[in-house]
This record gives structure tokens, sequence and C-alpha cells, in this order.
């Protein structure tokens, strides 16, 4: 009829086992740890491996890594090697093992009389096997025959008495189990699904905290900007006071000129007309020769065209070159290995050249460099302004570079020692999401050593 039989004897429970119950749990916790994706830290979700180093991931986890934008990403995290998305292998055995460990969570004899034995702790959450223990303790009754429901009839799914499972023609020849193994069988299942769930959820969570941060970027480079445009304003209005001034004192000096040149004829007539109210008409007489001559002298002396002393009506505003301004995200900073590189993002100054920023951690110098690339463009000279941010605006660190491009290697296009990796890790420069945040400011500029002609604005 049933490989298992029903029967109306009622079984006593045996005592239970501490022991054996927490070497489960031990071993469950070992488990655990082997079978973990390394990107999200939780229990694998249709799990895929690396085919050069073996190491396993969520499928949704690797794939969300390699299909990021960053070209860093284009690797496994593990062996660095290169990797495309359709070169995983799908582990097919994976199921196998859960199996085992579900075999495993499922309670002995002595652990499941433990788990239904009331519990003297100091009252935590309810939780899957805390109402497993208390679904054990009620009895559902059959409303037809007011007996216990022990048994679950397979090909009705009905979970039904013993004399339902005896008596009732309608489960003739049915499969049934007793229904405590049922339970818990499926009560583990529901309790995978719900991990599923909750591991579900907190990749949104994860991905909520990245578009938090993300916004929280987006307005640090605003507020970058802002002090620019600040910077530019007022650079724009120093240019132009500069530019009335020069003019203004032009004017002046030529208005003083003529001032002075009017002060010495007026003086001149003066004493003429005072010679002439002076004299009688005999001395006018002799004088008057000399009188006119020196009249005439002063008249023959050209006036200057207006034209050659005035200065142009019009002012210029004097805009200094634009930075390009980003943060540049270095994801994963704790699985550097040794001479680790990682790039940036390419983008584009205001000139149309093609930079990107390489970060080089050199872990047998303790050092962590950072370094700017032209990609594409003619070679030019580029001032560039390096900020890793910290929480506390006091401790970020700044660095300036000033050098000429031209596509070729050089040793001075960056900083080797940019901030020594112990720096990084104590204090605290190291998000929690375990990058760092490095704010660059570059523009093109002029040779030497000035900075190109712009304002600063840190």
């Amino acid at each position: 009829m049933a490989d298992h039989k029903p029967s109306s004897s009622k079984h006593s429970p045996l005592a239970s086992s501490s022991t054996d119950h927490d070497s489960r749990l031990q071993f469950l916790d070992h488990f655990d740890d082997i079978f973990k994706c390394t990107i999200c830290l939780i229990k694998l979700q249709d799990p895929h491996l690396c085919p050069r180093c073996s190491k396993l991931y969520c499928y949704d986890c690797i794939s969300e890594w390699l299909l990021s934008e960053s070209e860093q990403h284009m690797n496994c995290p593990n062996c660095k090697l290169d990797l495309q998305l359709d070169k995983l292998v799908k582990v097919r055995w994976f199921e196998e093992v859960e199996q085992l460990q579900r075999n495993c969570l499922e309670p002995s004899p002595t652990t499941a009389a433990a788990v239904r034995a009331p519990s003297s702790g100091n009252g935590t959450a309810t939780t899957i096997s805390t109402a497993a223990a208390v679904a054990s303790k009620k009895k559902d009754i059959c409303p037809k025959h007011l007996r216990s429901i022990n048994f679950y009839c397979c090909p009705c799914k009905l979970c039904v008495c013993d004399e339902c499972a005896v008596a009732d023609e309608h489960h003739l020849d049915h499969t049934f189990k007793s229904l405590d193994v049922i339970y818990e069988s499926n009560l583990q299942i529901a309790e995978e699904e719900f991990e599923k769930v909750k591991h579900y959820t907190k990749r949104i969570a994860s991905l909520i905290e990245k578009v938090e941060r993300n916004s929280e970027l987006v307005k640090k480079v605003k507020e970058e900007k802002l002090k620019e445009i600040r910077s530019v304003a007022e650079s724009a209005i120093e240019g132009l006071e500069r530019q009335v001034n020069d003019k203004l004192q032009k004017l002046q000096g030529h208005k003083y000129a003529l001032m002075a040149e009017m002060q010495d004829i007026e003086q001149s007539l003066r004493i003429m007309e005072g010679e002439v109210v002076a004299s009688s008409r005999s001395q006018f007489m002799a004088k008057k020769s000399r009188i006119f001559k020196e009249c005439n002298k002063i008249r023959m002396n050209p006036i200057k065209d207006f034209k050659q002393i005035r200065v142009p009506v019009s002012l210029k505003i004097e805009i200094p070159t634009i930075y390009e301004t980003g943060i540049f995200v270095i994801e994963n900073f704790s699985s550097f290995d040794d001479n680790k590189v990682a790039y940036s993002n390419e983008f584009t100054d205001t000139f149309g050249h093609i930079w990107r920023i390489m970060v080089w951690c050199v872990i047998s110098e303790d050092q962590l460099g950072i370094y700017l690339e032209l990609v594409e463009g003619l070679p030019c000279w580029i001032e560039c302004r390096f900020q890793l941010l910290h929480p506390d605006s006091k401790r970020v660190i700044h660095k300036r570079i000033k050098q000429h491009f031209d596509r070729s290697t050089q040793k001075d296009w960056g900083f080797r020692d940019f901030v020594a990796l112990k720096t990084i890790l104590d204090e605290n420069y190291l998000k929690d999401d375990d990058s760092l945040e490095l704010l660059y400011h570059i523009r093109p500029c002029t040779g030497g050593g000035g900075g190109g002609g712009g304002a600063d604005f840190e």
C-alpha cells in the first residue's frame, strides 16, 4: 500500500543530544565558508567557476563584475586573468552538494527531540527552526475521525490521519510518508528559498548603497565645479579690472599732459596781457613784435589728434582653460596584488585630448602610484591635480603635476609614491565597500612653471 505503513500507535521521543546537534552546526559553518561567493561573500546562488583557477562565483555576481564599464573588471577577481562571460563553467554538481547539506540539516531523532524541548534562552526572534519546534507541538486533528494527523498522502498531496490512510478507500494503494519527515524536508526547502530571497534583497540593498554613493560623488563633483566657476568668475572680474585700470591710466596720462600744457600757455598769456596793460603806447609798439612772435610760437605747437591718444572702448573677458573634473572609484582594493594596475574610464579635455588615469599598487614598496596617460591627441602641456578623498576633509591628500605629454613613457608623468599603502589602510581612506575615491582636475596649460593662466580653486 505504501512505503511507510501508518500506525495508530505513538512513539515516545528519545532524549536530546546537544553534542550531535553542535557538531552538525559546526560542519555546516565550514560548509558555508567553503561554498560562498567571493564577490558578495554570501552562499552561492547558481554557481559558475573560472575555467583557469576554478574559483566559484554566483552567476549574477560574476556577470555584473564582467559587464561593468571599467576595463579592470574584464578579468577574474581571483587569478586576474582575462575572463569572458561565455567562458564561465556552470557547476552542475552543486545540486548534489546542496542535497548533502540538506541531509545534514535534517535532524536526527535525538536532535529533533532537543529542538522540541522548551528553550531556556533569553528570548530571541523566532526562526524557522523554532517555528518547526512550535509546530511539532501542535497536533493537527482530522475533522473526520478526530485523530492526530501524522501522515502525508503523496498522490493526493494531503495530510491525513492513520484512520484516513487505512480506512478511506479514496487513499487505496496510495503512498504515504511521515508528516514529521515531509514537514522537516519542506521546511528546509522553505528556509533555503528564504535565504535566496534574502540574498536577492542584499544584492538590491548593495545596489541601493552604490546608487546613493554615486549620487554623493556626483554632488561632490558639482561642488568642485561650482568652486571652479566662482574662481573663473573672480579671475574674469580681475581681468576686467586690470584692463580698465590700464586704459584709464593711459587716458589719465594724456589728460595730465594736456592740462600741464594748457597751464603753461595760460601763464604765458597772463604775462603778455599784463605787459600790454602796463605799457604806454610807445612801449607797446616797441614790444609788439616779441609779443606777436610769442603768440605765434604757442599756436604753431601742434595739438595732438584725438585719434592718436584715445584707447579702444572695448574689454575682453579672459576665461581660463576649464578643468575636466571627475572621480575615479578604485574598486576591490583589498584584492590588489603586487604590481596590480587599474585604469579609469577614458575622458576628454576641452581641447579634445583623450586621457585616462592609471593606478599602480606596489606592495613590495608599500606605495600606491597614480599616473596620467595621454591615449589620443597631439603633444601638449597638462596640469593635473589629484585628491585622495577622506571623510575628514582635512586629511584629503592633494598632489599636483604639470608635465609635457607626447604619448611616450616617462618616469615623471605621475606619482610613483602618491601615498603609502599602510596610510590607506590605517587612516580610513578605504571605504566600507573596499574602494578608494580619487578626485581629479585636468586641463591643458602653457609650458614652464606656471599653472596655465587659470585660477586655483582648491
